[in-house]
């Protein structure tokens, strides 16, 4: 473990050098699916602090700002996603302060007031423009699956959520994980380093926000759309973007 001392340099450097989907339509994932992993109380904590992920596409000038979460008991995670171990439960309106995302922005990278580095999922945390600004933090240890959903006319379509399954058909609750489309129509999933074999990627549902809804949260026409396909898989490890149409 490396002192604090090192997170306090790399956010000292930064001062020197100087948007997440609402709820789908459809199996919505607006909260982060529970963990299997039993997470430490707030209020015991004595973790020593952890080393900063290190960044990448820092956009520049940043300083890491704070923000709260908006729910009771929102985990914070060793790495971005459902399938990590939780290192522990943050109380209601916790001071967090935000040291980069996710490509696709859906996770938030920060430091707890206990020097604890974790990663919390974008929607259980308050809106907060400046978000857009965080520097990109690329995970370690973690296989990141991503896919890309274009229209007709070749333009990106969003906030389109998958869900990505181990195995195929899988009897029982299988691992899952979920993503949604960004600005450019891609999704950013990320697995465990352990995982392996055939995943099953999911359409599961259209955000209120997507491109292709309508100002209210209709669907144009009566017709919200789908990507075609809408189920496919993938084989561990994916290093290609999984291509999808919209009709």
């Amino acid at each position: 473990m490396k002192p604090l001392f090192a997170i306090c340099l790399i956010v000292a450097l930064l001062l020197v050098s100087c948007a997440s989907p609402q709820a789908p339509t459809e199996s919505p994932a607006e909260t982060e699916p529970a963990s299997t992993s039993v997470p430490e109380p707030t209020a015991t904590i004595t973790s020593t602090p952890e080393p900063v992920i290190p960044l990448t596409s820092i956009q520049t000038p940043f300083i890491p700002f704070l923000i709260t979460n908006t729910v009771e008991n929102a985990v914070l995670r060793a790495n971005p996603g459902p399938l990590f171990n939780a290192k522990t439960t943050l109380a209601l309106n916790t001071r967090l302060t935000v040291l980069g995302v996710t490509p696709g922005g859906e996770w938030v990278f920060v430091i707890t007031p206990f020097d604890t580095t974790g990663w919390v999922f974008a929607g259980l945390l308050e809106a907060n423009p400046q978000l857009a600004t965080a520097p990109l933090v690329q995970p370690v240890d973690v296989q990141p699956v991503s896919g890309q959903v274009l229209d007709a006319n070749g333009l990106p379509v969003t906030g389109i959520q998958f869900a990505l399954i181990e195995g195929v058909g899988a009897p029982g609750s299988p691992p899952r994980t979920d993503a949604v489309t960004d600005a450019n129509g891609v999704f950013h999933a990320f697995l465990p380093i352990t995982a392996a074999g055939t995943w099953t990627v999911s359409f599961t549902a259209v955000a209120c926000t997507s491109n292709k809804m309508g100002p209210n949260c209709e669907c144009p026409n009566g017709n919200c759309g789908k990507p075609d396909p809408e189920i496919t898989t993938v084989t561990l490890p994916a290093n290609d973007l999984v291509k999808f149409g919209w009709k």
